[in-house]
């Protein structure tokens, strides 16, 4: 989802979205865009969430007639970028890659540095993904009912990676432990794709 800052009135939260949407539907909208206009992605470079963004921002520049940039502000399990863009000039020119994570966070720490409706705008679904379980194709794992298996019969020895705290990954691999009874070592990594089941 994209996501912009928004100031103090929802009706102008309403009028950057709708003058958006216009601008990205090709609409004429008179002075926007007049400059750059910035994507934040809330994870490091050459994962999904900073492809769907680079290919978006190359289509908008297209469109828009203007430089479309990405920006890259990972950590925290997406706050660092989310903090950015909440903070930035609420003007429609600094946009937000809004994952899943976004919508969690709230309720996983008791205080963000911002307030997710108060200082976010939703302006357009970009995209959807999956969570899929990938193991080395060295590994005798070849089914979920393997890999149970496998994590029943030597506790503590299999790990999985995710894209950080509380990102969809991560919780999805809490709920799978929850479900199926077995321990994996959770592996947060610092960068945006996380790993496999090792």
């Amino acid at each position: 989802m994209l996501l912009t800052r928004i100031s103090g009135s929802t009706l102008t939260a309403v009028l950057v979205a709708w003058a958006l949407l216009l601008a990205l539907a090709g609409g004429a909208y008179a002075g926007y865009p007049d400059r750059v206009i910035k994507i934040v992605v809330p994870f490091a470079p050459g994962g999904g969430t900073d492809v769907v963004a680079r290919t978006l921002a190359h289509e908008m520049a297209k469109d828009l007639g203007v430089s479309v940039i990405i920006e890259n502000k990972p950590g925290a399990g997406t706050i660092i970028g989310t903090q950015s863009v909440a903070t930035s000039d609420p003007d429609g020119y600094t946009l937000l890659m809004g994952t899943f994570a976004n919508a969690v966070n709230p309720s996983l720490y008791a205080k963000l540095p911002y307030d997710q409706h108060r200082d976010l705008a939703p302006v357009a679904l970009v995209a959807r993904s999956f969570n899929i379980v990938v193991v080395n194709p060295a590994s005798p794992i070849r089914s979920i009912a393997d890999l149970i298996a496998a994590a029943k019969a030597e506790p503590d020895k299999l790990s999985y990676g995710t894209y950080g705290t509380g990102t969809s990954a991560h919780l999805a691999g809490e709920l799978f432990k929850h479900m199926a009874g077995v321990n994996l070592t959770t592996v947060p990594y610092k960068g945006c794709c996380g790993g496999e089941i090792a």
